[in-house]
């Protein structure tokens, strides 16, 4: 493999790594080898609010309130549970299609998505025959454990 070619194929796998969130990736060949680590944005941390008198005419800050925690929806049917915290994909990789869509019908033991927790791929099945009445996240969510994520009736 010449320098072209592999300055090529890093790029690619550098895209790859980006694409599916990786934190690093490495490849051995026969006559090169190749580690590639993404770095991590830095986090910001909230410092405490300081009180500080203002002059009368400066604006006041805009204190936007906090999210409001999540509401228990009731669900007409069979909702599937997240089994673990990771993240959810709809797919088996980026370019293909998804595993279910709304009004689709399924049958127990199909594939309904996929969750990663700790660079490992979790398929969930299907826990009955049905149709897909909802699904209730998006690919590359941050799901929590118990959380419903897909409803079958």
């Amino acid at each position: 493999m010449d320098a072209k070619e592999l300055k090529a194929l890093s790029i690619d796998l550098m895209d790859a790594v980006r694409q599916r969130n990786l934190s690093a990736f490495s490849l051995k060949c026969e006559d090169f080898q190749i580690r590639i680590e993404a770095q991590q944005a830095p986090v910001a941390v909230a410092a405490p609010a300081v009180a500080v008198a203002a002059p009368a005419a400066a604006a006041a800050p805009q204190v936007q309130p906090a999210a409001a925690s999540p509401v228990e929806e009731s669900f007409s049917g069979t909702p599937v549970e997240a089994p673990l915290v990771g993240i959810f994909y709809s797919a088996p990789a980026p370019e293909e299609p998804p595993f279910i869509e709304v009004g689709q019908q399924v049958k127990k033991g199909d594939t309904l998505f996929i969750i990663e927790a700790m660079k490992t791929m979790n398929e969930i099945t299907a826990p009955c025959d049905g149709t897909v009445s909802r699904i209730l996240a998006q690919n590359g969510d941050m799901v929590e454990y118990k959380q419903v994520l897909v409803v079958i009736e």
